[in-house]
């Protein structure tokens, strides 16, 4: 099952549209009750009616920008919650996982804290 950190404040899954699965497992553990979800999507309507079929309809969707833009918006919601205590699971495009993690580290957020998990990059193949 999920080992991911000994839990007293909530856990925050940041990913995308290859993450659901993750979040969904995390939302069935122990540690993921409270959890709180955070997905880059390329269109935000699109996952909705998924997330609500298992059971994660209140995550916040922010809509992917080719040209990363919207990463800002992703760091500034992770950011809040940072100051909570919280946990971090960062999934999905290793391109948008990379400043996520840079500004929680950047506001002292220690790797006890921080797990993260490439599925893809672009242009890249053999990742899992």
């Amino acid at each position: 099952m999920l080992d991911l950190f000994d839990l007293e404040s909530p856990a925050v899954l940041f990913g995308d549209e290859t993450s659901f699965g993750l979040a969904a497992a995390l939302r069935d553990s122990p540690q993921g009750v409270g959890a709180i979800h955070v997905f880059e999507a390329s269109d935000v309507a699109e996952p909705r009616p998924v997330l609500e079929a298992i059971g994660l309809g209140r995550a916040t969707l922010i809509e992917r920008i080719a040209d990363g833009a919207h990463l800002a918006a992703a760091e500034a919601e992770v950011l809040r919650l940072a100051a909570s205590g919280a946990h971090f699971v960062l999934s999905g495009k290793a391109s948008s996982i990379q400043p996520v993690s840079r500004a929680l580290k950047a506001v002292g957020v220690v790797s006890s804290r921080l797990k993260t998990k490439a599925y893809w990059a672009q242009g890249k193949v053999g990742l899992d």
